[in-house]
């Protein structure tokens, strides 16, 4: 008989021995073997007709027919449980004739156990061993076999709730456990924050290290710096007057090497002659002042040789000293100089008080002598005035006789009497006004007036003293005409700037006089196309006595402008000049309407 090809899962440990399954096979016997579990672990013979083609299936329950299934693994509960072989009969299985199975229990081995032999024959003879061919057999196992199941259900059920209390115990105890775990993380989580605030801390620490040691790399370099800017010498020593630190500078003074750092200053030679610098340390660092003294050098500089404590910051303690050099070969030559020129210096200034006493004495005889003047000229202006207002009386009373007796050659020389007289007067009155400002006497006092009819009045007065053909033309523009001025002191100096217009333009010449209000200033403006003004003499125009170089030999004193100019800045007054040579000149004069 062929073996079985079906494809069933078999366990690796088998009960049957390869021997035995060639014997059932020998002798023509379809079945398998299968565990207590009804799972098959070895199939022999041919088990198509009774078993489905399931691959991958090794439950036998599920390769028979839902029917006989039933039937089978109640029969095989039955053999295991009575240790006896079961005969199925007459069972259909979809096909004739019937089928009879045969479980027969067997003991596997150790490994195994015990299992079952379960054969498949068709109904062509009927066993001699025990059966359950008959209804009443059937329902027998099937309750027999539901009793088993619930015995079963009832053991499952007990397992269930000891398993149940025991997951309940062990739940409690995984609760305790948690908790203790969660007390466990708690503590974790405590000292967790406690080593991130020590960690913070550190690296607060670390920062401020960092910190600190970058000021100390740049307090170094700094100190390095400046040694290495320093032209002047300096030492440092110890208390033990152990050299330290030395700047470049100090090694043009002291014969220093590198190798010299911690040596003793005493046995380190020195090209400046100061034998006390070891006791100026000493005493230096015991009684914590600064000593400075001059040596000199080898080669006959001075130095100034200055020597103070070294001290701790963090103690206030003296622990060391620091020597600076400093050359004042060039300072003592220059004191030298110095002392020489001062005193050069002495007898100037000695020189100097006696000017001043000279000059003093000088500006004193030149004040009597003004005074001496001003009373001379007050004096002679007003002794000349009256023998001139004879004159000029005289003279228009000869005039007056020419003319009836119609007298040309009389009439001229009365009328270059009165020119005289009249130049001669105008220049008493300019050293009376001159005089007067001088000595502060003018006091103007300003009143309101109709500045129209004022300036139209001395243009008419001024017309009449013109030359042949010269017009005075005059014209008033602006709002308003009422000004708070001083009306004389304003009319001379309109009177000197339209003379000096008349003197310095010819004959047929037009000389413009305007008024003009705008807003809070009055500007009086008097222009001339006349000889001008050369631009070297303009910055000098209102100075006293002072003549453009150009009048030549027109007549004048050089006061006129000097007076305008004071009398308008008495009335809070300015006065400008714009001249072009050989063109004319044109005087501005501007005061505010109405001034503090």
């Amino acid at each position: 008989m062929q073996e079985s090809k079906r494809s069933v899962k078999v366990p690796a440990t088998v009960a049957i021995v390869d021997g035995s399954t060639a014997i059932l096979e020998a002798a023509g016997l379809n079945g398998v073997c299968t565990d207590q579990n009804l799972t098959v672990v070895k199939a022999f013979g041919n088990t198509t007709n009774y078993l489905k083609d399931e691959n991958f299936i090794s439950d036998l329950c599920e390769l028979l027919p839902d029917d006989v299934s039933v039937i089978v693994k109640a029969a095989a509960h039955e053999a295991l449980k009575s240790n006896k072989r079961v005969t199925l009969g007459e069972l259909n299985f979809g096909r004739e004739p019937s089928v009879n199975i045969v479980i027969t229990p067997f003991f596997g081995g150790d490994a195994a156990g015990l299992q079952l032999l379960i054969l498949f024959t068709s109904n062509k003879r009927k066993s001699k061993h025990s059966s359950l061919n008959t209804p009443g057999d059937l329902q027998l196992l099937t309750r027999q076999h539901l009793t088993s199941l619930e015995q079963e259900l009832a053991e499952a059920k007990n397992n269930l709730q000891e398993a149940y209390g025991a997951i309940n115990s062990s739940n409690e105890n995984v609760q305790s456990f948690n908790e203790e775990l969660q007390s466990a993380n708690e503590e974790m989580h405590s000292a967790n924050e406690e080593l991130q605030s020590v960690n913070e801390e550190l690296q607060t620490v670390n920062r401020q290290q960092q910190q600190t040691n970058a000021e100390l790399v740049e307090s170094n370099d700094d100190l390095n710096n400046y040694f290495r800017s320093n032209t002047n010498g300096q030492l440092f020593v110890d208390h033990n007057l152990l050299l330290k630190k030395y700047s470049p500078g100090a090694v043009k003074h002291i014969n220093l090497r590198e190798s010299d750092i911690g040596r003793p200053l005493t046995h380190i030679t020195t090209n400046i002659k100061f034998e006390t610098l070891v006791a100026d340390i000493q005493m230096v660092m015991k009684d914590g002042l600064t000593i400075t003294r001059e040596a000199e050098s080898s080669d006959g500089r001075i130095y100034q040789v200055m020597t103070m404590p070294y001290i701790r910051q963090n103690t206030n303690n003296t622990d060391g000293a620091i020597i600076s050099f400093y050359d004042i070969t060039e300072l003592k030559k220059l004191l030298a100089a110095l002392d020489i020129s001062n005193q050069g210096l002495t007898d100037s200034v000695a020189a100097i008080e006696l000017s001043r006493e000279q000059v003093r004495q000088s500006l004193e005889k030149e004040k009597q002598l003004n005074m001496m003047k001003s009373r001379f000229v007050s004096m002679a202006s007003h002794e000349f005035k009256t023998p001139l207002t004879s004159i000029q009386l005289s003279a228009e009373l000869i005039g007056r006789i020419a003319l009836e007796l119609d007298h040309p050659i009389v009439k001229k020389y009365t009328e270059t009497i009165k020119n005289a007289a009249k130049n001669l007067t105008n220049i008493l009155n300019d050293f009376l006004s001159l005089e007067l400002l001088e000595t502060g006497r003018i006091n103007p006092i300003l009143n309101e007036f109709d500045l129209v009819n004022f300036a139209a009045d001395v243009a008419e007065d001024m017309q009449s003293l013109a030359k042949k053909e010269q017009q005075i033309n005059y014209r008033h523009s602006g709002r308003g005409r009422l000004v708070t001025l001083n009306p004389s002191l304003l009319k001379n100096c309109i009177i000197n700037l339209i003379s000096n217009a008349i003197k310095y333009s010819g004959p047929n010449s037009l000389i413009e006089f305007r008024t003009k209000i705008t807003g809070s200033y009055l500007t009086i403006t008097i222009s001339d196309n006349g000889i001008g003004i050369p631009k070297e003499d303009q910055k000098h125009l209102f100075e006293a006595f002072f003549r453009a170089h150009n009048t030549g030999n027109i007549p004048g004193t050089g006061l006129g402008l000097n007076i305008v100019t004071r009398y308008t800045a008495l009335m809070n007054g300015k006065v400008r000049c714009r001249s072009q040579l050989n063109e004319g000149t044109t005087f501005t004069i501007t005061f505010p309407v109405k001034p503090n």
